[in-house]
Formats: C-alpha cells, sequence, structure tokens
C-alpha cells in the first residue's frame, strides 16, 4: 500500500463493540451534515445561475422586478432552509446523545447488578442520568466544560422545539438564561422581530466534537468502577 496515498482511510477497533457502534452512530451524523449542507450549497448557486441566465438581456426595470418577485425563493435558499436543516441536525443531535446516554446506564445496571432504575429520579432527561450516575457512584464530571456545554445546548433545544427557535417568545426566565449563550456564540439572527435562532454549520460540528469528547470521558470514568 502507498503510504504518501491519503485517500486510504486508517480503520482503528475501538476499545469495545459499544464504542465501535457509537462511534460509528457518530460518524453517520456528520455525514449527514455534511451531504446535505453540500446539496443546499449547489442549489443555492443553481438558482442564482438560473436567475441571471432569465435576466440576461433584459433592462434595468425589469431586471429590478425579477428580483423582486423571486426574492422569496433567494431568501429560502439564503437563510430558510439552512436554518430548518440545522435545527433539525441538532435536534437529532441531543436526540443521539439521550440514547447514548441511556445504554450507558442500561450498561451500568447490568453489569454492576445496580437496583434503581432511571425513571425512578425526576427532572428532565440531563438530571435523571446525572442522578443515576452519580446514584452509581460513577465521579460525574459537573464541572467538565463538556457537560457544561451540554446543559446549553438542551437550553437551545428547548427553544427550537417549543416555540420554532423564536427567541422572544420564550418564557422570560428561559429567555434571559439562553439569549446571553446565544450571543457568546453568534447564533441568534437579527433579521426578525423575535430574534430566530440562526445556527452556523461550524456550530453543528462543534456540537458533534462535544457530545463525543464527554461520552469518551464518561465510558472511561465507567471502565474505572
Amino acid at each position: 500500500m502507498n503510504n504518501s496515498d491519503q485517500s486510504t482511510k486508517e480503520f482503528i477497533l475501538p476499545v469495545t463493540i459499544e464504542e465501535y457502534f457509537r462511534s460509528y452512530r457518530m460518524d453517520e451524523l456528520k455525514k449527514y451534515l455534511d451531504v446535505t449542507e453540500k446539496y443546499l450549497k449547489k442549489a443555492k448557486a443553481e438558482f442564482e445561475t438560473w436567475s441571471d441566465e432569465q435576466v440576461e438581456g433584459l433592462p434595468t426595470n425589469q431586471r429590478q422586478e425579477f428580483y423582486d418577485f423571486y426574492q422569496d425563493d433567494y431568501w429560502q435558499y439564503d437563510e430558510r432552509f439552512p436554518r430548518i436543516l440545522r435545527n433539525s441536525f441538532f435536534v437529532s443531535a441531543i436526540s443521539l446523545l439521550e440514547y447514548e446516554l441511556n445504554l450507558l446506564c442500561s450498561r451500568l445496571k447490568k453489569d454492576y447488578d445496580i437496583r434503581i432504575n432511571l425513571s425512578d429520579f425526576r427532572g428532565g432527561t440531563l438530571e435523571q442520568i446525572r442522578k443515576y450516575l452519580q446514584n452509581a457512584r460513577l465521579a460525574f464530571p459537573l464541572n467538565n466544560r463538556n457537560w457544561q456545554e451540554i446543559n446549553n445546548y438542551y437550553k437551545l433545544r428547548n427553544c427550537i422545539v417549543h416555540v420554532n427557535g423564536l427567541v422572544m417568545e420564550l418564557e422570560h426566565k428561559d429567555r434571559i438564561n439562553l439569549i446571553p449563550y446565544l450571543k457568546r456564540k453568534g447564533l441568534v439572527s437579527q433579521d426578525t422581530i423575535k430574534q430566530e435562532i440562526a445556527l452556523t454549520k461550524s456550530f453543528c460540528e462543534e456540537v458533534i466534537g462535544t457530545i463525543q469528547n464527554f461520552l469518551i470521558e464518561l465510558e472511561k470514568k465507567i471502565t474505572k468502577v
């Protein structure tokens, strides 16, 4: 095999079969984001090319009429479609995180004969999992940067799921908790009165990395239990 061939992938088997399948699921999500982002970019470019062809040779006033007529279509390709895609990706990423955390809890219960169930604890999904893992005497990384970031993800997810990403439609206490994070990350659009969440491709890629790193850290702690 030619070592200079950069297209050749190096296959490294994870430590456990659970880690292998987790890595597969996360890679699948990454590929989905990459493929759909490329498709939207291509569709936008094709629309722009078509628009340029349609106005070629037209006088200035007719060109402007054409652009005015199709401005909503351009806005969809430029703003709306990427926003819908990234919101759906983000919600899927959080759902996958919950699935992986539930798998970890199930493994702990089986391997260490833990009698309590996840449903025995009150609170939201994250709070239940945190209490369960702490009850299992796992040193849960409360001060970990990835864990703190994941808590911010949940606030963001709730805004997308419950009010379609319209920040100003949140309850006051939820809004004041979320807005500083959105501003720090540059994730809120100013083109609407209700300040709509506008995720970026780089943020979505960051989400995958944060989730992966957090799960790897938890896995290491579990193997030491």
